[in-house]
């Protein structure tokens, strides 16, 4: 696609060159993700030109949310882990109003789960319950198995915490007060800090919630914006520009 009409959250020169990579269609949509091929080569500087980003992925060097991808047009999007085990690097995508999307480098230990947000919850065959989750992916609860948790412990806007590639859940988060929440979307992306206040109020986009800082800044936003990073301190590492 041309770089005039390129998604804000991708960050290069719009006047250097006429095109830019388009990422195919996946689990994230085209405004909130950036290509692998366009991390690799343009953002993390692996490699010089897409002749030698392809090498690489042809070769089974990168691993996005444990699982090898080869595609250099794979869409890569919000908390998906990718990972260069050769060399030792692994990387959560985060955003924020100065970067747009960016990879945050993190330990090997932490690549090996990511969180996830329900979206939306569907009854299937049997009584079934799947969660559908932000980044496409969905997981199922059976309604039987004494494994697995009662389908109602986790309303939609929860956060899973996930085991890649496997899907395990380890723990959840609940969109409550005194939890984590990180800004995804919005005017005020990229902030993060404890809730203070959940305020539904009925209509669409109509509900906030309110973030509070460690500095004690304080911002509202969108209930939709929000996304919980766990209960009384972060499940994740993050940068700390981006705070309330």
């Amino acid at each position: 696609m041309k770089r005039y009409s390129m998604p804000k959250l991708i960050r290069a020169p719009r006047k250097r060159f006429t095109f830019i990579m388009k990422g195919r269609p996946g689990p994230h949509p085209l405004e909130h993700s950036i290509p692998l091929g366009f991390l690799i080569r343009d953002v993390l500087n692996f490699s010089k030109t897409a002749r030698e980003t392809r090498f690489i992925l042809n070769h089974k060097e990168v691993l996005v949310d444990g699982k090898t991808r080869t595609d250099y047009r794979f869409p890569i999007g919000f908390m998906d882990v990718v990972s260069f085990p050769k060399i030792n690097k692994y990387y959560r995508i985060i955003v924020d109003s100065r970067h747009g999307i960016y990879p945050h480098e993190i330990t090997k230990a932490e690549s090996e789960y990511k969180l996830c947000q329900i979206t939306n919850k569907t009854t299937i065959k049997k009584g079934h319950m799947q969660l559908n989750l932000h980044d496409g992916r969905s997981i199922i609860l059976k309604t039987k198995d004494p494994k697995k948790k009662n389908p109602n412990d986790y309303p939609t806007m929860t956060t899973l915490k996930i085991k890649v590639p496997s899907q395990e859940i380890v723990e959840s988060y609940p969109l409550q007060e005194n939890a984590q929440g990180f800004v995804y979307r919005g005017k005020n992306i990229g902030v993060y800090g404890k809730i203070t206040k959940v305020e539904k109020i009925f209509g669409v986009n109509a509900s906030l919630v309110n973030l509070e800082s460690k500095e004690g800044v304080k911002k509202s936003t969108y209930y939709n914006y929000i996304f919980v990073i766990g209960k009384d301190k972060s499940a994740i590492t993050l940068p700390e520009l981006g705070s309330a």
